[in-house]
């Protein structure tokens, strides 16, 4: 077998870069107290690090590492393991590569020969269900169910719905977050009035919100900025697409956050129940995968219910064509299965707008920016208000043309009190305007006391009798607004604590600039997380950072240090190493010696080959290796 000296050695080779790949998913304790290749040798062939890494090795990777505490390549290790069950020479290879990757064992890669660490071999010992007798002559678990061919009666049908319904579920999830962020707490999580909130939102399950926040991360639909969750950088482009193509981008980017474990089992068994068919497999798959094997799978479960790819764990069609066929082909059969986009609604006397299936995405977005969704699914239900027309009118919507609109979306004509609405609030649009004082601008009423008064807005209005009603509108004396004249009102707040305290208290008004020109609304101010410490420094890239410039080449006060660790690691192990050491005419010479003991500058052992106690400098060693076992 390979000894800690080995993968220091095989450690200090590798650059910085592959460090990090090969050490990435390993246990390391203490990162802050590891130094050179020799100490992350260690830490790395510590029981709890090797156990964790032989967690992530399939079944054919385990076998060929108890194989290989015997060296030798994959065809020698097969037949030696001589497996129950079918085991290819690729997959063989491949399996010694993943084993070599988690450093559980070293692999030639000129002649493919395999040997596995000391410190893996007496985990394995530890576990019987590991030992190479088991782990040869169990047989997978037998397939007893597949799924159920597409279209099967109910099952497709509860998919489908489910297809469709996660569509609006994150649409109306992104929305909320375009509204307001969804803050975090300081230790991490969602806030649980934040979680409610999106619940409402998407009319889910509490539980379900983080694993929704989750696939719109995945998908670049959220993203966690400095006030909590914001909608992310392909948010605006998704909802303009497609339902199938909204779907199939979720699922695509879940899919490819999946773990590789998780996917290889899936591979395997896509075709029966992931729930208990598939957790019996992957205990036979993951003999060592206990620790994380249940709850991985729990969740995988669970949320591919929530995607609409399993019904009470039994996978659809859409699943197959997903893991079958890819991205496109199951697209293609979500698009066969959803119903198709209507173009019309049912609008109402009581201001709703009723739409018996899926809207268009363009016409629900247009839609949306004058009503607010009462209830969304495959039938939605919208209702009309003045503050969204308002807000409508301020973006640049006319009376004229969201009549139009709603002439062209509603087949049952504008009802009158619609018309009314639409026509009193665009009649009392932009009654109050606030903008920023600027002395100086028209009107000029009053300037010298504005200033005087310390004026940061200046609130007007074309009728004074609208002024009237602010001054004494007592939920706004917080504003201190000061009248300046008939149609002139100022205060020391800033424009968008006027705009949104005014706005609140259903007065009609709009955002100007200093010049008079309308401005959009500002977005609604959210309370900011305070200031979080600085970021701790990540001990394990520091660790990296240590071991790859202590093995870099260096100086000889370097290369003495590094000699000097592998022969205390050899007195540690009782190996035998070969020496390469210096003569005093330029020439070296090799002695294969057992070390017994370093210090003062010194090596003493016992010299194989003669069989007597040498003591040699270690100023004239150049070289320390391993022999060929």
């Amino acid at each position: 077998m390979a000894s800690t000296l080995d993968l220091a050695g095989l450690l200090r080779s590798l650059s910085r870069d592959d460090l990090a790949v090969r050490v990435g998913e390993r246990v390391v304790s203490r990162p802050a107290q590891v130094r050179d290749a020799f100490d992350l040798a260690e830490a790395l062939l510590e029981p709890a690090s090797v156990r964790e890494a032989l967690s992530r090795l399939d079944r054919v990777g385990l076998l060929l590492v108890q194989a290989a505490r015997e060296p030798g390549d994959a065809a020698a290790l097969l037949e030696r393991a001589a497996p129950a069950f079918s085991v290819g020479a690729e997959q063989a290879t491949a399996a010694l590569e993943r084993a070599a990757e988690r450093l559980v064992l070293r692999l030639d890669p000129a002649t493919g020969e395999a040997s596995t660490f000391d410190a893996v071999g007496a985990v394995l010992d530890d576990d019987p269900a590991l030992s190479l007798a088991t782990l040869a002559g169990v047989l997978p678990p037998a397939v007893l169910e597949a799924v159920a061919p597409i279209g099967h009666g109910s099952q497709e049908q509860r998919g489908t719905e489910r297809l469709y319904a996660l569509v609006v579920e994150m649409a109306e999830i992104v929305r909320a977050l375009e509204a307001s962020p969804a803050r975090e707490l300081a230790k991490g999580g969602l806030a649980l009035p934040e979680s409610r909130r999106l619940a409402e939102a998407a009319r889910i399950d509490v539980d379900d919100v983080m694993v929704l926040l989750g696939a719109a991360q995945n998908a670049g639909l959220a993203r966690q900025g400095r006030d909590g969750w914001e909608p992310g950088p392909s948010a605006d482009d998704w909802l303009a697409l497609s339902w199938a193509d909204r779907w199939s981008s979720i699922v695509d980017a879940w899919l490819a956050s999946v773990r590789p474990e998780v996917r290889t089992v899936l591979d395997e068994r896509a075709e029966t129940s992931w729930r208990e068919p598939l957790r019996a497999f992957t205990d036979w798959f993951f003999p060592a995968g206990s620790a994380w094997v249940p709850e991985r799978l729990a969740v995988f479960a669970h949320t591919a219910d929530l995607f609409g790819l399993t019904v009470e764990g039994r996978p659809t069609g859409v699943a197959a064509a997903l893991l079958r066929g890819g991205r496109e082909a199951a697209r293609d059969l979500v698009a066969e299965l959803m119903p198709s986009p209507i173009t019309t609604v049912y609008l109402q006397h009581d201001l709703t707008a009723v739409a018996p299936g899926p809207l268009a995405p363009a016409l629900d977005a247009r839609l949306r920016s004058i009503a607010d969704v009462e209830s969304a699914g495959l039938a939605a239900t919208y209702r009309i208000s003045e503050a969204k027309l308002q807000s409508a009118l301020i973006e640049g919507e006319t009376a004229e043309s969201l009549r139009d609109f709603l002439t062209g979306l509603s087949s049952t004509g504008i009802p009158q009190p619609v018309d009314y609405l639409l026509r009193e609030t665009a009649q009392r649009h932009g009654r109050y305007r606030v903008a920023p004082f600027a002395p100086g601008s028209s009107p000029r009423t009053g300037d010298d006391e504005a200033v005087r008064f310390g004026a940061v807005s200046r609130l007007r209005a074309d009728d004074p009798a609208y002024l009237d009603m602010v001054e004494v509108d007592q939920s706004l004396g917080p504003l201190g607004l000061r009248r300046l004249g008939p149609t002139t009102m100022v205060s020391r707040f800033d424009p968008e604590t006027v705009y949104w305290a005014l706005s609140e208290a259903r007065y009609p008004i709009v955002v100007e600039g200093a010049d008079g020109s309308p401005l959009r609304p500002p977005a609604r101010r959210v309370p900011r997380r305070s200031a979080q410490p600085s970021t701790a420094p990540d001990a394990r890239a520091d660790m990296l950072d240590r071991v790859a410039e202590a093995s870099g080449a260096g100086s000889d006060d370097t290369d003495r240090a590094w000699i000097a660790r592998q022969l205390d690691a050899a007195v540690k192990a009782r190996l035998t190493v070969v020496v390469t050491v210096a003569m005093p005419d330029g020439t070296t010479t090799e002695l294969q010696m057992e070390p017994t003991g370093v210090g003062g500058g010194r090596v003493r052992g016992r010299d194989r080959k003669s069989d007597i106690e040498r003591t040699l400098p270690l100023s004239s060693i150049v070289a320390v290796e391993t022999p060929p076992r």
